[in-house]
């Protein structure tokens, strides 16, 4: 189950989560998820909740332990459950940028003579041998994998042919090769 809890203050999210963690799961050797942006949070999380779980009887001691939770960050958080949602399991996603970036050169190098990808071909040939080349793969698969997450709707539409913005609207001309590139880039993997 997911639990969303929001507030302003640190302490009283601390205490929203003691209290979801108090029902022990079913199966006790599953571990809970908990979701940190670093691990600095994480250990203020586990000493904080020490103090609430599994204290003595008779409070106040703080005498407690936090165990069986694992911290993970928010992208793999969503990763893990987009794996589970999709059955791709994210050893095996392709469309991660770090193996996206693979294919992106193939396709770029089999097409950057041509004229939908000038503005590509003309900044590579600016830039000073193959190690922008390759910079510059992998920043355009980790945009598309932004845009997958921040913008499904522009790259579904991609998807089915049509050149438009997030918002949309028609791309500007000399943004169009990125909708072409990346359905090169679908119809490579």
């Amino acid at each position: 189950m997911l639990f969303l809890h929001r507030s302003e203050r640190a302490d009283a999210l601390v205490d929203a989560l003691g209290g979801v963690l108090r029902v022990p799961l079913d199966d006790p050797l599953e571990a809970e998820l908990v979701g940190v942006p670093t691990r600095g949070v994480e250990r203020w999380l586990t000493q904080r909740l020490a103090h609430q779980l599994g204290v003595s009887a008779g409070g106040g001691r703080g005498d407690g332990v936090c165990g069986n939770l694992e911290f993970p960050f928010p992208g793999r958080l969503v990763g893990d459950a987009v794996a589970a949602a999709s059955g791709v399991s994210r050893d095996h996603d392709v469309w991660l940028p770090e193996r996206a970036v693979w294919p992106l050169l193939e396709v770029i190098d089999k097409c950057l003579d041509e004229p939908w990808l000038a503005t590509l071909a003309a900044h590579l040939r600016a830039g000073a041998g193959r190690s922008r080349r390759f910079s510059t793969a992998r920043h355009l698969a980790d945009l598309f994998d932004r845009y997958g997450v921040h913008r499904p709707a522009m790259v579904r539409s991609w998807g089915a042919g049509d050149d438009v913005a997030a918002d949309g609207e028609s791309l500007p001309p000399t943004s169009v090769w990125q909708a072409e590139l990346w359905r090169r880039l679908r119809a490579r993997i």
